[in-house]
Parts: C-alpha cells; structure tokens; sequence
C-alpha cells in the first residue's frame, strides 16, 4: 500500500465501505447477517449529529491527545445495509495514564492501558462497574486480548510495553456529552459521548446524548454478544481509498494469506516456532508486535 500519498481528510463509512474494510484488513465477515456488528476508529470523528441509522456517515481524521474524545464508535446493521456512529474514545483519558505511570517499581503503569488494534467478538451486554452508584447498562469484555501500557505517559507507543490478558475494557458511557469538550472517563475502556442512566443521580435519569442512541440499538436487539473491529482511522481512509493495496494492513484476528505469509516471515527470523495456520492468534500476534 503506497505509503506517499496524502490520506484523505475525510472519508465515508457505509455497507459496502466496511464490507471493503473488514477485507481489507483481513478480517473473516462476522456471524450471521442479521447480527449488529460494532467497529471503531482511532483518530476520526463522525461528522454530522448521531441521530441514528444512516446509510452513509462521513468520517473526519482528528489527532489524539488523550484529552478530548477523537474516536468513532459505530453499530452496523448487515441485514438493512446502514450504520450508526458516534464520537467517543478508545484510548485512555491523559489523567489516569500519568496517574498509572506515577507508580513504583512492577506496578508502574498499571491501572492505565490502551487497547491494540484487533477483531473483539466477546463484547456482552452487562453492566459496567456493576453495584457501584456509577455502574449502566454497558457491554463487558470477557477474554484476553493484547494492550499496552506506559511507564511515561502518553502517548502510547511501539515501545510502550505490550500485555496480553483481561484488563476489563469494558464498551460504556463517557460521561461527557459534548465530543468536542475536553474531558471522558476511561482507563481504557472503550467509552461513547454521553451520560447514562445510573443509581449516582438522586434521580436517576434517562441515558443522553449519543450513548441513548447507541444503548437503545443494542439493547433493542435480542443479541448478547457483539464483535468489534478497532483499526486507526488513517489505516481505514488508505485502504478505503486503495483499489490495489501493494501491502494487506493486519490486526491481532486477521486470517488469510497474509498472515500466512507473516508467520513464514517469522519463522525465517527465529521469532515464530509455531504452524503456519493463516490465524493471527496471541503466538503470532506476540512474535510480530513484541
């Protein structure tokens, strides 16, 4: 994938452009057609207000900076060919980053992680922070998966030190109902702009903002259990744009030729003793990144 060519400031997502970006990054098509599937972009936010389905969403690059929410978080609808999306982040908020890192010897950084870009499919309906008066109805993450944390600060780099376990990034509210205002409550966690419907209120009130919308989608369906693609919003735009990508971009879940062809690579380097099975699993995912 040529690599000299501006990225586009904007791009769109719609049915067929996540057809073409779950191929694009390898990706197999998720379950059935019917079921709703989430996506992420890292460094891109909607443009236009999350008022529900649409069959098309305009996207527009915007830096992180672990202060503002500078992501999107969107539902597909396979079956109908529409989507919904909404501001939101999938990277922790600076405060608790430099809170972590202000640990002391091995727990230094812990309490603060960023997630790696990947194919999710255990992400169920539950409850985040559960008990606790700030605990919604949210989606919980159930299995391991790769993440980095920081010694510094951010931001995260390809040096910061990669994990592979649970650290319960859960998919929940960011108690912020303007994306473009500062500030978001995530160590971590996958958070959507808005307030939620919570027991911390005397009153408790309904869900607002974009996370009303985005809790109602999900939680009007019958399915429990949602997968999640979360690529950088650059890589998406470039292989949105690409019609021949010279190089197959990959995220930890990618299968296929590509990631055959990686585990070969390794495997010369010393760096992989597995099978070549075409499945960027934890063995590859850790001989490639770590």
């Amino acid at each position: 994938m040529a690599m000299n060519k501006p990225l586009p400031r904007d791009f769109s997502v719609s049915h067929s452009a996540l057809e073409k970006l779950f191929a694009g990054f390898s990706v197999p098509a998720p379950g059935r057609e019917d079921d709703l599937v989430l996506f992420a972009l890292r460094g891109g936010l909607p443009i236009g207000a999350p008022d529900g389905w649409k069959t098309s969403i305009k996207i527009r690059s915007a830096p992180i900076d672990h202060v503002h929410m500078r992501c999107t978080l969107g539902i597909w609808d396979r079956r109908n060919r529409r989507v919904f999306a909404a501001a939101g982040s999938t990277v922790p908020h600076k405060d608790n980053v430099l809170k972590a890192a202000a640990r002391k010897g091995r727990v230094r950084g812990r309490g603060a992680n960023q997630l790696e870009p990947g194919f999710y499919t255990d992400l169920s309906k539950g409850e985040h922070l559960q008990g606790k008066r700030n605990g919604h109805q949210a989606l919980r993450q159930t299995a391991y998966r790769f993440y980095r944390r920081s010694g510094t600060g951010v931001p995260y780099t390809a040096s910061s030190r990669l994990f592979y376990g649970n650290p319960y990034d859960n998919l929940h509210c960011g108690w912020n109902l303007d994306g473009k205002a500062p500030g978001f409550s995530s160590a971590g966690c996958l958070v959507v702009a808005g307030i939620p419907h919570c027991h911390r209120h005397e009153a408790p009130q309904a869900n607002q903002g974009p996370w009303s919308v985005f809790h109602r989608i999900l939680y009007a369906s019958e399915q429990v259990r949602f997968p999640l693609l979360l690529v950088g919003a650059g890589e998406a735009a470039e292989v949105l744009a690409s019609s021949s990508p010279r190089k197959t971009p990959l995220v930890f879940g990618s299968e296929g030729d590509a990631v055959a062809a990686l585990q070969r690579r390794l495997a010369a380097r010393g760096d992989y003793r597995g099978p070549v099975t075409g499945r960027l699993d934890a063995r590859t995912y850790r001989a490639w990144k770590a």
